[in-house]
């Protein structure tokens, strides 16, 4: 099942990319993010609906803490972020990467940091070559 997951979200990411470069520049960018997230909040609407749990919705909104907030603005960040990258011309083919294995750097430190995260040598080897890799895309 990880498997079929990890084909999702590759699936969804190139995807993701693709239509936020795609996006009219004429578009404004806070209306097309605002229809993308009423699409959203409708879909999980249906699928609550549709697949529900246990807890009926009161006692299911009562399970929710801070982080349902945090990610709906960590999600907002991040889409205007790719958004306004990719409007002022930053490469497709570029941007993701380069974003990624820096805030997998970044989540290194952090997970060691804060999570009791181990890194073995095969893991430093891998720190390595994204730092590598990173210095080589921006190279110019």
């Amino acid at each position: 099942m990880q498997l079929t997951w990890l084909g999702v979200a590759i699936a969804g990411t190139v995807a993701y990319h693709i239509v936020m470069k795609l996006t009219p520049v004429g578009a404004n960018p806070y209306l097309s993010l605002a229809v993308t997230y009423a699409v959203v909040t409708a879909a999980f609407a249906v699928v609550y609906v549709a697949l529900p749990g246990p807890a009926a919705l009161r006692g299911a909104f009562g399970q929710l803490n801070w982080t349902a907030l945090a990610l709906g603005a960590v999600v907002v960040f991040l889409d205007l972020a790719f958004l306004m990258l990719y409007r002022g011309g930053f490469a497709v083919s570029l941007a993701q990467i380069i974003i990624q294995s820096t805030a997998a750097l970044v989540l290194l430190a952090v997970g060691v940091a804060f999570f009791n995260d181990k890194l073995s040598m095969i893991n430093v080897g891998g720190i390595l070559l994204c730092v590598v890799g990173l210095w080589l895309i921006n190279k110019k």
